[in-house]
C-alpha cells in the first residue's frame, strides 16, 4: 500500500490570487508548475494506491481554494482519492464551513496552514477547529514549515507550537507537514513525545543534505515509524518522491556517514497512513 498523504488539487487560474502569484514570481517558482489539468494530476499521483487531496484556502496570502471542486473530484474517483477540506479560520463563518464540508461534502480530514492563513496556531479560532475535529475523529494536516508566501510571521510555522495543541487535544490525530523544515529537529521531538502526532516527509528529498540529516535524526530518535509518505504534488510527483526517498543515501558517497537503512525507507513508502490516522491499527 502506497498512500500519498499530501497533494494539492488547485485551479491556478481561479484560486490563486495576486499576492500568491507575486510570491511565486519573487521566489523563482514558475506559475506553470501550479497550472495543471485533472489528467495531469491523475498522472502525477498515479504511483500511489491512495491519495489525500486538498486545496489551499488562505485569503491572507492569496490562496482561495474551492473545497466543493475538490470534493466533486474525489466523489468521481473515490476508490483512490480521499478528500480533506481546507479551512481558513480568518474567514467569517469558518466553523459553519467546516461543518458543511464534514456533513455535506463528506471530508475525511482537514488541512490548515497558519503561515498561509495569518493566524497563530494556538489562536482560539484554530482551537475551535481542533475541538470539532477531535470530537468527530477528523485528522488534521497542518503546514508546519517555512514557505515562499510573504506577509505572515515565520513564527506561525514553527512546529513547537503544535506540542501545546497535542497536549490540549490528545484525541486529535495531527500531521506536521514537510517534517517541519527547516526545524526538523523540533518536529521530530514533538512526534516522538506525543502519541497523536505524526509528520509527513513531503517536499524534502530535493534538498538532499537537509533531507539526509533529518532522516538520520529521526532514525537516531527512534521515531521513523511516525513518518508518513507524501509528495506535495505539484511540487513533485508521487513517483518522483518515491525515487527521491530511495535515493536519500546517494549524497553520502565515500564519506563514511551512516546510511538510512533500506527497510526504514521502504516502511515509510508502504506505510498505511490512513489506517493510522483513522485509528484502524
Amino acid at each position: 500500500m502506497i498512500v500519498d498523504m499530501h497533494t494539492h488539487f488547485i485551479d491556478f487560474e481561479r484560486e490563486v490570487g495576486k499576492q500568491a502569484r507575486a510570491d511565486l514570481t519573487r521566489s523563482g517558482i514558475p506559475h506553470g508548475l501550479w497550472t495543471y489539468s485533472e489528467e495531469e494530476y491523475l498522472a502525477g499521483t498515479g504511483a500511489a494506491d491512495k491519495v489525500v487531496a486538498f486545496g489551499l484556502d488562505a485569503q491572507r496570502t492569496g490562496w482561495n481554494a474551492r473545497n466543493d471542486r475538490v470534493a466533486d473530484f474525489v466523489a468521481r474517483h473515490n476508490e483512490k482519492y480521499i478528500y480533506f477540506a481546507s479551512i481558513d479560520p480568518s474567514r467569517d463563518g469558518f466553523m459553519q464551513d467546516l461543518a458543511y464540508n464534514h456533513l455535506e461534502l463528506k471530508c475525511r480530514g482537514v488541512k490548515i496552514g497558519p503561515i498561509y492563513q495569518g493566524v497563530h496556531p494556538c489562536d482560539q479560532r484554530y482551537y475551535d477547529i481542533y475541538s470539532y475535529c477531535e470530537r468527530n475523529a477528523l485528522p488534521i494536516i497542518t503546514h508546519m514549515a517555512t514557505t515562499f508566501s510573504s506577509g505572515v510571521p515565520l513564527d506561525y510555522a514553527r512546529p513547537y507550537h503544535m506540542d501545546q495543541v497535542a497536549c490540549d487535544f490528545p484525541g486529535l490525530r495531527l500531521v506536521l507537514a514537510h517534517l517541519g523544515h527547516p526545524w526538523e529537529a523540533e518536529a521530530i521531538a514533538i512526534i516522538r513525545r506525543n502519541s497523536n502526532v505524526y509528520a509527513d516527509i513531503s517536499a524534502l528529498y530535493y534538498r538532499p543534505w537537509q533531507f539526509y540529516n533529518a532522516m538520520r535524526l529521526a532514525e537516531e530518535y527512534g521515531c521513523c515509524h511516525k513518518l508518513l509518505f507524501g509528495s506535495d504534488f505539484p511540487a513533485t510527483t508521487t513517483e518522483g518522491s518515491i525515487k527521491g526517498l530511495r535515493g536519500v543515501n546517494d549524497i553520502l558517497g565515500s564519506s563514511g556517514l551512516p546510511p538510512i537503512p533500506a527497510d526504514t525507507i521502504e516502511a515509510i513508502i508502504t506505510r498505511d497512513s490512513l489506517a493510522i490516522l483513522f485509528n484502524r491499527v
